[in-house]
Parts: C-alpha cells; structure tokens; sequence
C-alpha cells in the first residue's frame, strides 16, 4: 500500500472498511471473492490510480469489516456496497468484482440500479441447471473441493507467511509478490463466523442470479475463462447473460482458470481499461 487512504463505514449498524487511493478523478469500486480482502486488488490499483479514484472494499467477515454474524446474504452484502457509496459521496462509480464480488455486483446493479454508471464481472458464481459449479478437475471433485479450499485456506491462516507464500506460488506460478502478499495476508483475516455460514447455509450466497442479471441495465463487461482450467462462466451461461443483457461485452482470456486477472493480467488490464475509457467518456 503506498500513501492511499483508509477508513471505515457504518453500514446499517456492521463497519465496512475500504481502501482508496484517493484523487478528484472517476471513481472505481472493487469487491473481491470469497475469502480474499481489499487489497487483492493492490496490483490492479496500482495499475489505475494514476487515472482513477480506486476503492477497494473489505466486504463482511473479511479484512477489517465487522463478521455478518451469519448474514451474508446477496442483498445484505449489496446494501453495504450501497452504503459505502453513499457515505463516500461517490458519483455514480464504476463497480466490479471477482468471483463472489462479481455476484455482489450483480445484485448491486440490480437493486440500486441508479447508482453504478457500469459494473465488471470476472467469473461470476453462475452456472447452468445440472452444470458444476466450476469446471475442469475442481468441479468433478463435487462439494470435496470446497471442503479441499476451505482447509487449504485455514491452513494458510494458521502458518507462518512463509508457508502461505510456497503455497501461493503453486496456485498462482505467474504472480508477483504485490499479488500474492496480499492474497496470503487476507487468509489470516477472513472470519470464523464466514466459514461457518457457509458451510452451513451456502445457497444464501448465491440465489437466483440470473433473475438478478436481467435487472442489471447498465453497461457491462463480463470476463470468462476456461471450463477445463476451473473457471466458472461456461460459454452456455455467458449466451444466456447476454440474452438477458443485450448490451454485455464479453471477453474471454484463454487459458485462464477462476483467477482471471491472475493468470493474464496484462490481458485483463489493457480489457479493463478500455472499458472503463468508454464508460467514463
């Protein structure tokens, strides 16, 4: 983190923190995937603070946000994006996530659908009747490997950093440092309360996306991988999406798993970027 700013707001009685960097430039909103924090984002930040107002959010039960105490609702979670807008003063952002963070975007745009000038969404949680959801080895692993990345990240969050780091390098070989200490740091942060809620109430996270993606009326960029790499997005529900949102930009990074911006981050960035040119122009 360079001089960006920090802070914290009252989201109906559960703190939000984020992150800023702060500037009189566009504003941009970014919510990270389950079990991740804020500053995941650093090294896309870095990429556009010269540009753009960045506020990277702690969404409940992660960094140094309030536990939802067994809330994590889409509704709830899009509300505390709400908020956060509103104390800010922000006007009408930019608002994208990753995995879990793109589901809240998506509820976000749906219920406040006044507030976002567009959203970004980098895979989703959304997946056709009957379809895993991930694909690749990870999907065939059914409900094994959720329970498999639970463990794999509660045992990041009781090593030492050094061990979170060789852990990290195996899931992520591309990644440099600003994207992986980040990543080990929020492993230590998440709640125990989060891993509770949804072991025991999964469904809540996740309800009836695609009656909420077809409330969504504001320019959108979706980013997919690949099915057999253990992205979520199949190229069934990104046809789907656009039926429903005639005007979505897809665009699809070869080869990339669930991490999109991870595994092709120059790709992802220059997509990025350009869709934030054309909304803001």
């Amino acid at each position: 983190m360079t001089n960006w700013k920090d802070g914290f707001v009252d989201a109906n009685g559960t703190k939000i923190h984020y992150y800023r960097t702060g500037g009189d430039k566009p504003q941009v909103v970014l919510n990270h995937g389950v079990m991740d924090d804020g500053l995941c984002w650093t090294r896309v930040a870095k990429e556009l603070e010269s540009d753009y107002d960045v506020i990277m959010l702690d969404a409940r039960g992660h960094g140094f946000s309030d536990e939802g105490n067994g809330d994590y609702k889409s509704e709830t979670r899009a509300n505390d994006v709400a908020e956060v807008v509103k104390a800010l003063g922000l006007d009408k952002p930019v608002v994208g996530g990753h995995s879990l963070g793109a589901e809240v975007s998506i509820h976000f745009a749906a219920n406040f659908p006044d507030i976002p000038r567009a959203i970004f969404l980098e895979d989703p949680p959304i997946a056709m009747p009957g379809e895993n959801m991930f694909g690749g080895q990870i999907g065939e692993m059914g409900e094994k490997a959720l329970k498999m990345m639970a463990t794999v990240m509660t045992i990041i969050k009781i090593s030492p950093v050094f061990i979170g780091k060789i852990i990290a390098k195996k899931m992520m070989p591309v990644s440099p440092d600003d994207e992986i200490i980040p990543w080990i740091h929020s492993k230590k942060r998440f709640s125990s309360d989060l891993m509770k809620s949804m072991a025991e109430r999964p469904d809540e996270l996740v309800p009836s996306p695609f009656d909420a993606v077809e409330k969504v009326k504001v320019p959108t960029l979706l980013f997919m991988g690949d099915r057999e790499k253990g992205s979520i997005v199949s190229v069934e529900v990104a046809e789907k999406m656009k039926t429903l949102m005639p005007s979505l930009q897809v665009v699809h990074l070869e080869g990339a798993n669930h991490d999109i911006r991870r595994a092709k981050f120059d790709e992802y960035m220059a997509a990025l970027k350009s869709f934030l040119e054309e909304v803001y122009s």
